[in-house]
């Protein structure tokens, strides 16, 4: 090890014992008691897929064009069984729940993908809707939760109105989770 090295390593080493000294309590010095936890915001009671079943995805699509691929704490996706040419793969519904989420993080990306938006109010929680020709995503907050609903298809042609199959979802997931 070079004397530059050394030299260094005693450094940081020394640095890290004055940290941890730092820590340490005496009587002339006692430690600061613990800071309660901020109470937790009302947000949703939520469970598996915001509470949506495949059945209900299924109805709100009006057959079984979509099969569930990912199902985890925060949220599923069931992607679209239908191809146009090669595209299709990765198209599909979705939710998914936000802890401590900000809408305006949400809003902007939307914006920046080129959807219009419009504000909206579902089961007395604000939120908005976000569209274009082959998506229709909307947003839910209650306290410092965010709950969405999303679908994506390349061929819109094929399902109903993109947006009444996420309202319907929505409205279905608010009544269970609000």
């Amino acid at each position: 090890m070079s004397r530059r090295t050394q030299s260094r390593f005693r450094a940081a080493l020394a640095a890290g014992v004055a940290v941890l000294a730092a820590g340490c309590s005496t009587a002339e010095h006692p430690v600061a008691p613990d800071t309660p936890a901020a109470p937790q915001s009302s947000g949703f009671q939520s469970g598996d897929c915001n509470n949506v079943t495949d059945a209900d995805v299924a109805k709100a699509v009006g057959s079984a064009t979509f099969t569930k691929v990912v199902d985890s704490d925060a949220g599923c996706f069931w992607q679209e069984n239908t191809m146009l040419g090669s595209f299709g793969a990765g198209m599909g519904i979705s939710t998914w729940w936000y802890r401590g989420s900000d809408m305006d993080t949400e809003r902007t990306l939307e914006q920046q993908a080129g959807r219009t938006l419009t504000e909206l109010s579902v089961d007395g929680n604000k939120g908005f809707k976000a569209h274009d020709a082959n998506a229709c995503s909307i947003y839910v907050s209650k306290g410092g939760d965010v709950i969405t609903w999303s679908i994506q298809t390349m061929n819109p042609a094929t399902l109903p109105d993109l947006c009444d199959i996420t309202q319907q979802l929505a409205q279905l997931s608010q009544e269970r989770v609000n």
